[in-house]
C-alpha cells in the first residue's frame, strides 16, 4: 500500500518537512503532490526556519531518533 500525499495542503512549510521526514524514517512508501515553490515562498520558508531556530526551536537528530523509539 502507499500513501498519497496533498502537500499542496499543508501551509505549513516545518510541518510538511517533519511529515515526509517522519515516513521515510519509518519506511512507509508514498507519493506527493506538490506544486513547485516559488522564490518568494522559498524566502519565507527560510527566513521562518532561521527564526525557528534562533529561538532555540528545533529538535537535533538524537532527540528525534529517542523520541520515535518510544513510539
Amino acid at each position: 500500500m502507499e500513501l498519497i500525499i496533498d502537500l499542496d495542503n499543508i501551509q505549513d512549510a516545518s510541518k510538511k518537512k517533519f511529515l515526509l521526514s517522519t515516513l521515510e524514517f519509518l519506511g512507509v512508501k508514498f507519493k506527493t503532490s506538490d506544486k513547485p515553490q516559488t522564490l518568494e515562498e522559498y524566502n519565507e520558508d527560510i527566513e521562518a526556519g532561521n527564526a525557528e531556530i534562533e529561538a532555540g526551536d528545533f529538535i537535533s537528530a538524537e532527540d528525534l531518533k529517542r523520541e520515535a523509539a518510544k513510539w
